[in-house]
């Protein structure tokens, strides 16, 4: 099975990270589509801008920045 790559940025990326994949921020900073609804992680969890890490590729599936969110999805690339 491909190893399907994630990509992952810092800080200092992340508003333009936000604008080049077509997602925009509402009042609380929170992720949300071209539609004005609220973007979620695959567990179903809204995303600020603060806690926003990286989307997987081929999707706009966004991943928080966190340890155990970003080793899930390196685990699960891995298989």
């Amino acid at each position: 099975m491909e190893a399907k790559p994630i990509i992952v940025f810092d800080d200092s990326a992340k508003k333009e990270m936000v604008k080049a994949l077509g997602f925009k921020l509402d009042k609380k900073l929170r992720l949300v589509g071209a539609d004005g609804k609220l973007v979620t992680s695959q567990d179903f969890e809204s995303i600020t801008l603060g806690e926003f890490g990286g989307v997987l590729q081929g999707s706009k599936v966004p991943i928080k920045n966190k340890e155990s969110e970003l080793i899930k999805y390196f685990i699960s690339s891995r298989r």
